[in-house]
């Protein structure tokens, strides 16, 4: 059976990701900073900024594949200096993964390494990562590009856009509205005029299945290839529950793009993914949890 290491796997991502592996025939080991039980997978208890442990762990399992998903989304991450901890650990994984037979590894990027001159952004495009968070991920492509190309190792670098889905952090948008709406409070949408790619968290972790089990390397895009307004997102979470009086749409100054959209088409003609979640439906199974 082929093994796989994920990081992270207690997280939005994460916590989808190990059914699809399972239908692949991957034996799948997780590792997260919760206590956590499950007969799903094997799971492992660890702080990835310990390298003893996590040089240990690796050099036990000797997994042939590595899916690298963690990483401290705290409050405020964008400017962290926890992120600068992230890259160090992040390059250092890949050094076990490595000397212990390291076959295939997926990392993941983000969607602010773009410029967004062009919408929809392709992976070739123009980079300028602003934040500290952005930057840490763009030179950490950087070093990993180079580090798989002299160790042979085949390596997939993922710009992930705007995530939703079930089990969410509670500062993010979606829990953050519903929660205030359903508490009848007012919620304030500074800047509803942003055009955002969302794609659900399920769906991220179908294609990360599929891209850890084909001959798909490089950069792609993780993305819808869609926009919709943070404003218009927040009426449709509203009208579901008839609180659209309670909202403040705003359009503050941002330096931000005014559109942040991916080009999808690397899914659409080399992982044949096609088969979106509707965001609605999502929408009402997080309305129900919270």
């Amino acid at each position: 059976m082929k093994k796989v290491i994920v990081t992270g796997i207690n997280g939005l991502i994460g916590q989808h990701i190990v059914k699809p592996l399972k239908e692949l025939d991957f034996e799948i080991y997780g590792i997260g900073r919760k206590d956590f039980t499950t007969n799903q997978f094997h799971y492992i208890k660890a702080d990835i900024n310990d390298f003893i442990e996590i040089e240990n762990i690796f050099n036990k399992i000797q997994p042939e594949y590595l899916i690298h998903l963690a990483w401290d989304l705290s409050k405020g991450y964008f400017h962290s200096n926890a992120n600068f901890d992230m890259l160090t650990s992040s390059i250092n994984i890949l050094k076990y993964f490595k000397n212990n037979g390291g076959k295939k590894a997926i990392y993941i990027g983000t969607y602010a390494e773009y410029s967004f001159d062009n919408i929809p952004a392709k992976e070739n495009d123009i980079l300028n990562p602003a934040s500290v968070y952005a930057k840490c991920k763009n030179y950490l492509r950087e070093v990993c590009e180079l580090y798989c190309k002299n160790n042979n190792i085949d390596f997939c670098w993922v710009r992930l856009f705007n995530t939703y889905g079930e089990n969410d952090n509670n500062t993010r948008l979606f829990p953050y509205i519903i929660n205030k709406l359903k508490n009848n409070e007012k919620v304030s949408v500074n800047h509803s005029h942003l055009e955002k790619d969302y794609i659900y968290a399920g769906d991220v972790g179908i294609m990360l299945a599929s891209i850890i089990d084909s001959d798909v390397n490089g950069i792609i895009n993780i993305c819808s290839g869609k926009g919709i307004k943070l404003g218009d997102l927040a009426i449709m979470i509203a009208e579901k529950l008839g609180k659209t009086n309670l909202l403040e749409l705003n359009e503050l100054y941002t330096d931000e793009p005014l559109k942040t959209i991916g080009d999808n088409s690397r899914i659409l003609n080399e992982l044949k993914f096609t088969n979106y979640t509707n965001i609605n439906e999502i929408i009402n199974k997080i309305i129900l949890r919270y």
